[in-house]
């Protein structure tokens, strides 16, 4: 029996980041250039684990068919990555549902939808020293502690209270703890990253629990489970809406996640994955990414933090700042882009204007329109 194997969960609709996910599953939604999904498997590829089962459900057709094509054999080795598309009612039940298929003493769960550069290796290694039933990670955050939660902790980082979004009275209630060697984190992110050991099948398979943060944690801590908590500060972010999903783009290009890095061969902090056609007196400022097949005209300024993908055409004097703009998409002269997102397959005219604006896939804009903080639906035609 192996040591390690994965799951990643990768079966969510992505509904809060629409209309990202309008036509994609949330795990093929590109940051810099990359599927989230990618940067998951290879997250775990590079901590040596040899077995890796994705859960998919929401277009997991679609899902498993970019998996088959993009991550071969070859690519792979003497790794195994298998798909499998299942109704989970949530990410324990996700669990549960493969069963039958793991076949390791311990097993990392990681989402598909998340960019991070936790220290893998480390984790897992703390999580072998503590021999608890399950490890979870976290970092630290300067975030209002209602969006993520609570944890109790001792010296040796086991966990006495978790509370996922606690209440102000919960958060009164666990305050009150007597032990002095007790210290109560209000700070820290639960990064849906998880160890456990394979005891944890017999618990799920005896129980009707279906959630891990919610259900699973606070019923191993009740019957008395060591459950322990990775605390480290490294980059993570959950690309759960357009804005943060433009803020893991931005710090990708600062490479804030180091070693994780945008897509293509990077050259002095511009990345790029194919020959640009460039036109005269184009500025590319750093950092900044490219597909393949792009084509700037003359005077083009491609600002930084800028992310533009394959088959993009960008005409005279457009001006492109801290937008990532998709596949596919033909961008008229005269244009200024600033803190925007531009999908798959859009048509844009002359001397637009777009500021914190999105466009979903299959839009029309006519020219000399402005469109600022606003959303355009999947095909609207302005």
């Amino acid at each position: 029996m192996k040591e390690w194997s994965a799951i990643i969960l990768a079966g969510g609709k992505g509904s809060r980041l629409m209309p990202l996910t309008s036509e994609v599953p949330k795990p093929l939604v590109k940051v810099t250039n990359k599927p989230m999904v990618d940067y998951s498997i290879a997250h775990l590829i590079y901590a040596d684990i040899k077995h890796i089962i994705l859960a998919l459900a929401y277009k997991g057709n679609e899902l498993k068919e970019y998996i088959q094509k993009v991550w071969t054999q070859d690519k792979l080795g003497d790794v195994e990555l298998e798909c499998v598309i299942q109704e989970s009612k949530g990410t324990a039940d996700a669990y549960r549902l493969l069963l039958n298929r793991i076949d390791s003493e311990k097993i990392v769960v990681s989402m598909a939808d998340i960019v991070t550069n936790l220290p893998m290796k480390e984790f897992m290694q703390f999580h072998t020293e503590k021999q608890g039933i399950s490890t979870i990670s976290m970092k630290t955050s300067e975030s209002h502690t209602s969006q993520y939660g609570v944890v109790l902790l001792d010296n040796n980082r086991k966990i006495y209270l978790f509370l996922e979004k606690p209440a102000p009275m919960e958060l009164y209630l666990s305050s009150m703890a007597q032990r002095t060697d007790l210290f109560l984190h209000t700070n820290v992110i639960n990064t849906g990253i998880y160890c456990f050991n394979k005891e944890i099948g017999e618990i799920l398979h005896e129980t009707n629990l279906m959630d891990f943060g919610g259900e699973v944690f606070p019923f191993l801590l009740e019957n008395n489970y060591n459950l322990y908590g990775f605390v480290k500060n490294y980059y993570w972010l959950d690309c759960g809406n357009t804005r943060t999903y433009i803020w893991a783009n931005w710090d990708l290009l600062r490479k804030y996640s180091w070693p994780i890095t945008p897509n293509g061969e990077e050259y002095d902090n511009v990345f790029v994955m194919g020959i640009i056609n460039s036109g005269q007196n184009v500025l590319i400022e750093k950092p900044t990414c490219f597909g393949e097949n792009v084509e700037l005209k003359n005077r083009v300024q491609i600002k930084s933090l800028t992310s533009i993908g394959t088959n993009v055409k960008i005409g005279e004097d457009t001006i492109i700042g801290k937008s990532v703009i998709w596949d596919n998409v033909n961008i008229g002269p005269g244009c200024n882009i600033n803190e925007s997102i531009v999908c798959n397959n859009c048509e844009i005219g002359e001397n637009v204007v777009l500021h914190n604006a999105v466009i979903a896939p299959n839009c029309r804009i006519s020219s000399n329109i402005q469109i600022r903080d606003k959303t355009l639906d999947l095909g609207q035609n302005i």
